[in-house]
C-alpha cells in the first residue's frame, strides 16, 4: 500500500491490530504508555518518527520502505 501520510500509515496499523484482535490497551501496556496517550498519537495523527518505530516494535513489526517516484505510480 501507498500512504501518503501519517494518518494513512495509523490507519493501516490500526487495521492490522483490528485483523489480529490487539485492543489500543494492549499497545499502550506494550508501549509502556496510558491508554490515553496511545490512542492521541492514532487521533492527532502526526506521530514523531520514532514513535511509528516504537509501535511497530510493540506490535512485533517491521516497517518496510519502497520509495516510489510520483510519476511511476498509476492513479
Amino acid at each position: 500500500m501507498i500512504c501518503n501520510n501519517t494518518k494513512e500509515l495509523l490507519a493501516e496499523i490500526k487495521k492490522y491490530m483490528d485483523l489480529n484482535n490487539i485492543q489500543m490497551k494492549d499497545l499502550a501496556v506494550n508501549m509502556q504508555k496510558k491508554p490515553q496517550s496511545v490512542s492521541q498519537i492514532f487521533n492527532h495523527g502526526n506521530p514523531q518518527c520514532n514513535t511509528l518505530f516504537e509501535i511497530c516494535e510493540s506490535l512485533n513489526l517491521k516497517l518496510d520502505v519502497n520509495l516510489k517516484n510520483k510519476s511511476d505510480i498509476s492513479k
